[in-house]
């Protein structure tokens, strides 16, 4: 278990330093509970850093500044509770822990509260049908003028619309027509299209919504921007599997940073999507490395094609992952895609895992070529095709990768020795 822990280190920099802490002397109050450790890192006449460790499930709390988790004050802890454990005084957490913990767990909600949740909720609705209606007339006078016409306008003719949904509340809309200001003059007529034509879907359905099943009522609010509560998605049945981490994805909009996480199940063979963020320099809540499995409940938002999730109390995996078994071909890749879009056609991210694929470079286009011959493009900010190439010598291999409709963006690829990133 704690062996696990240290495994969790984000990369090895962080581990060394969490080494040269463990030998400090500036630790005081160290102390543990049977399931939280923690300490406090004196920094010399200053405030010290507190730092804390759920053991059993891996969840880290610290004050320093560092943006990943665990940083290496945790990871000192950890190396402490393996190599001296003596130190640790059991006993009761103090306040600042408490309040650590108090923060893992959940409140339960008062009738009072549920009313007005529901008063925020219809008064949000209100105000999204307002963007949404003026959404419609924008999209129509896109169609006037024309694909090219508008693009001659310049990036300013998106982002004043992509500033118009935020005000709406409409953040999800906001963030597909930002990207139609980042494509600039190197997007395609094909791939503006159809975000357009995702768009006036979504204004069609949302005039209907009231007549949808729950399930795609919910997807329908999770593009607007919706999202069930934590809590309330932890009341939901989970899905119990060994999950393998795939690849992550992370960015900055706006400083607010994001981190998008694929675990797929050895049993299930499902993928889920764990979707974080962090304001400025806070880290995420979580590590998840890549190539590391856990074992534990996945609680999936409500949806027909449900993806994104939440593990809120993964284990160590304790064994090696069996099952990765990839597409053959992209037309399997392709067909079983359709279908997926058939079901919730507003997939922007469908992940795959693909055996026997060649990078090839042509020119300035990179693909990958399947055992068949067919070749799919590479994402032009993927910034390791050529590791790619490196890799594979010419040669086949199995990766990961997410998938837009039009062009792949590999995310980690196997080697001899396990996972890579990509």
């Amino acid at each position: 278990m704690i062996d696990h822990l240290i495994q969790l280190a984000p990369d090895a920099k962080t581990l060394e330093a969490g080494r040269r802490l463990f030998y400090s002397r500036r630790w005081r109050l160290l102390g543990g509970d049977g399931e939280w450790i923690w300490g406090e890192f004196d920094v010399g006449g200053k405030r010290p850093i507190t730092s804390a460790v759920q053991v059993v499930r891996g969840k880290f709390s610290c004050s320093c500044r560092a943006r990943a988790r665990p940083c290496a004050h945790n990871l000192a802890l950890v190396l402490l509770l393996k190599n001296n454990p003596d130190r640790f005084t059991v006993g009761q957490p103090p306040d600042w822990v408490r309040s650590v913990q108090h923060q893992s767990g959940r409140a339960p909600k008062t009738i009072k509260d549920t009313e007005q949740a529901e008063d925020r909720l219809s008064a949000r609705l209100e105000l999204m049908t307002s963007g949404v209606d003026e959404l419609e007339l924008r999209l129509l006078d896109v169609a006037r003028r024309g694909i090219a016409d508008t693009q001659g306008q310049g990036e300013e003719s998106w982002l004043s619309m992509a500033t118009r949904l935020t005000d709406a509340k409409l953040p999800g809309l906001a963030g597909r027509v930002r990207r139609l200001a980042g494509l600039g003059a190197e997007g395609t007529e094909g791939e503006i299209a159809r975000t357009l034509g995702d768009l006036y879907l979504f204004v069609r359905a949302w005039r209907i919504r009231d007549e949808f099943p729950p399930d795609r009522r919910e997807e329908l609010y999770q593009l607007a921007g919706i999202t069930t509560k934590k809590d309330e998605l932890l009341g939901l049945p989970a899905k119990e599997d060994h999950w393998l981490v795939l690849g992550s994805v992370s960015g900055t909009e706006d400083r607010l940073r994001y981190r998008r996480v694929w675990l797929r199940g050895e049993r299930s063979r499902r993928y889920a999507l764990l979707l974080d963020y962090a304001f400025g320099d806070f880290p995420f809540e979580q590590s998840w490395p890549l190539s590391a499995s856990f074992a534990g409940g996945v609680h999936y938002y409500p949806g027909s094609y449900p993806q994104r999730a939440v593990f809120p109390e993964p284990r160590p995996g304790g064994r090696p992952y069996d099952g990765l078994k990839g597409y053959p071909s992209f037309q399997d890749m392709l067909a079983n895609y359709r279908r997926a879009l058939g079901v919730n056609p507003w997939l922007l991210y469908y992940p795959v895992y693909l055996d026997d694929v060649r990078p090839v470079k042509e020119g300035e286009r990179m693909k990958l070529v399947d055992a068949q011959g067919r070749a799919l493009p590479v994402s032009a900010d993927h910034t390791g095709f050529y590791r790619l190439l490196a890799v594979s010598g010419g040669g086949p291999l199995s990766l990961f990768a997410e998938f837009d409709g039009y062009q792949l963006r590999p995310l980690s690829l196997l080697t001899q020795l396990g996972l890579a990133e990509a």
